[in-house]
């Protein structure tokens, strides 16, 4: 969300540079957006870099865009505005933080597209089903979503009161809220936890109690969710990385490979209904619910304390028939 909240800022940012009779400096985008002025020449590499030809006139002392750079209409042709359309259809199936205003963009989508496309649209989309997983719903958290893109946006500290499922406590803490994503139909938060002194996770549907502070954070230029989520299963964060090896074997030695479970993983086939998946995460308990998943079909060959713990789990598991 951190990028998202800085995209919007920067086409924020072109609109009030094209406005005539308007003086814009680093200063002027701090107090207007509230953010740093070392945010916005962060914001304006961006800009530089994707194109937009921004540049301080020394005589006016001011920013300025030049004159013959506007905004376009998109011009889609027939498969990209199938793909828009049917991710659209994919979030309109789930609880989406913003529904509305996801349905609103489509509608003007579909209604700049000229009458061909339009026609074949119409029926195209209707032949198109996404059947979504199990997902959290949204709509009783939209205040939430809207108070933490606010905190983002003017880059302000929060504070919560959490509910930790695996403690069973509501703990008060103290964040930097740095990025919203969604994993396996539940939002997240992930933000840098002042009561642990670490950057954490956490679910915003758990999130009992939420204030907006006037004390700033500044978010790490070299931030990226994707970075710190790489060595992860699903959501959780290890300390420690482990190499996982497991065997497959029967249908399921077919169906794994036909998914990418993780950009760490590694495939060996064995024979046509055995192979051997290799992976190295820190997600303990995720990789051990998914192996735990495909039954008989699965076996941790190592680590050996990984091994154990499934071993563990299943003699808990026949107790219980």
């Amino acid at each position: 969300m951190a990028d998202t909240n800085r995209i919007f800022r920067i086409i924020k940012m072109i609109m009030l540079l094209n406005e005539p009779y308007k003086h814009w400096e680093a200063k002027d985008f701090a107090d207007y957006f509230n953010i740093s002025e070392r945010t916005f020449h962060w914001d304006k590499r961006v800009m530089e870099e994707l194109g937009v030809p921004i540049y301080y006139d020394n005589h006016l002392k001011e920013y300025k865009i030049l004159d013959n750079f506007r905004f376009k209409a998109p011009n889609l042709d027939q498969k990209e505005t199938e793909a828009v359309l049917l991710a659209a259809k994919e979030y309109q199936n789930r609880s989406f933080p913003m529904k509305k205003e996801l349905e609103s963009g489509l509608a003007k989508v579909y209604n700049s597209l000229p009458e061909f496309l339009k026609n074949s649209m119409s029926g195209y989309i209707k032949n198109y089903e996404i059947i979504s997983e199990p997902f959290v719903e949204l709509e009783e958290y939209q205040q939430k979503f809207e108070l933490l893109k606010k905190a983002m946006n003017e880059e302000k500290k929060i504070i919560i009161d959490y509910y930790s499922m695996s403690s069973d406590r509501t703990t008060q803490r103290k964040l930097d809220p740095y990025n919203l994503f969604f994993n396996n139909g539940a939002p997240y938060l992930y933000a840098f936890c002042h009561l642990r002194d670490e950057k954490r996770m956490f679910r915003i549907d758990r999130i009992k109690k939420l204030q907006l502070t006037e004390e700033k954070f500044e978010l790490p230029d070299n931030f990226s969710l994707s970075d710190e989520l790489q060595n992860s299963w699903g959501v959780e964060q290890g300390k420690k990385e482990m190499e996982v090896k497991i065997k497959f074997s029967g249908k399921t030695a077919r169906f794994v490979p036909e998914y990418r479970w993780n950009d760490q993983q590694e495939i060996e086939e064995i024979s046509e209904n055995e192979i051997i998946f290799n992976v190295k995460t820190t997600s303990r308990e995720e990789i051990k619910k998914w192996v735990l998943g495909y039954g008989s079909e699965a076996e941790v060959l190592s680590p050996q304390d990984l091994r154990a713990e499934i071993q563990q789990e299943i003699e808990k598991m026949l107790e219980n028939y």
